[in-house]
Order: structure tokens, then sequence, then C-alpha cells
């Protein structure tokens, strides 16, 4: 009896917690800015807020996500509040980068409330820094990059290129071994 008792306990005692945090995890999809995006601009960016990647937030009507870039040289942070749409899924931030340079960003979810209850639930999804240009909106062209970010890609070119050379004198080489090895001698 006693050890029933202490099973059942035990039982009750992981349901509960499984139940307290279980839905505690949201998602954030967020495309970067377009590139050749230059400083002073504004990047409207759309978050994508899912709890598990599915649903909405059950606090979607109030959830506020905040949408933060980091300067990567200098450390400057600027926080910028993201807006409800009429998709209880997606918000909006309206973010202007105040110089050009890397800036990677970050969002917090703002994942707080379930039930009426506050829950711990809210966390900061990170993501890639992107290169902020300087001078004129992507498309536009400045002085010291007149094609406006759309050059040819010079260094991935090169470096493909020498990988796939590497590769197909590699494969001659293990070919021609096994020849010397198969040939009668």
């Amino acid at each position: 009896m006693k050890r029933t008792l202490i099973a059942a306990v035990l039982v009750v005692a992981l349901a509960q917690a499984g139940t307290a945090s279980a839905g505690c995890m949201a998602t954030v999809g967020l495309a970067p800015p377009p590139a050749g995006m230059a400083a002073g601009t504004t990047w409207t960016a759309e978050l994508t807020v899912l709890q598990h990647g599915r649903n909405a937030l059950p606090n979607a009507a109030t959830a506020r996500p905040e949408l933060t870039i980091v300067n990567t040289a200098t450390g400057e942070r600027k926080t910028f509040v993201a807006r409800p749409t009429g998709n209880p899924e997606v918000f909006v931030a309206e973010v202007v980068f105040p110089a050009a340079g890397s800036w990677r960003y970050e969002v917090y979810d703002d994942f707080s409330e379930a039930g009426g209850q506050t829950v711990p639930c809210a966390q900061t999804h990170t993501f890639a820094a992107v290169a902020v240009a300087v001078g004129e909106p992507a498309g536009g062209g400045t002085p010291s990059d007149p094609a406006g970010g759309a050059g040819f890609p010079v260094v991935p070119a090169v470096g493909g290129t020498l990988a796939v050379l590497a590769a197909l004198g590699l494969s001659l080489g293990l070919m021609r071994r096994r020849r010397q090895e198969v040939a009668p001698g």
C-alpha cells in the first residue's frame, strides 16, 4: 500500500511538472534585411512568432516582441518594439540602422503569459550579422559602390573554382593509382 501511494504521488508530481513546462517554447521566423540595406533607411521586419512553431502565442493579443540590432564593432544597441498585425502570428517592427557596418539582430519573443497567468517562457532568439551599407538605399549605388551592392561575387567564384579543380585533380590521381595497381606488371 505504501509503495502504491508513493508511486501515485510521483506520477501526479511528474504529470504536473510536465504540464507546467509543456508549451513553453516559441519560434521566431524573420527574413534578413534586403541585400544592400543602407544606413538611415527603414527595414520593415515581419516577425512570425509561434508557440512550438505551429500556433499563435497564447498571449498574441498583448505580446509585444522586440527586435534589437547590435553593432558588432561598437556594441551599440537599438531596440524596436513590434506591433501586431491582423494575423495573430505576425508582428511588424520598423527598424532603422543608424550607421553602416556589421549588425547582428535578436528578437525577444515576449511569450510571457498563458491562460491568464504569467509564465517564464520568453526568450531571445539570435540571428547572424548583416552588412549595412553607407549612403543611398539598395539599387541607388554610392561612389564607393556604383553597382549598389550588385557586383560580381569574385571571392566565392574563385574559391568554388579552386575547390572543383582540387577535387578533379584528386579524382584523376586516384584513378591513375588504381589503374597502376590493377595493370599486370
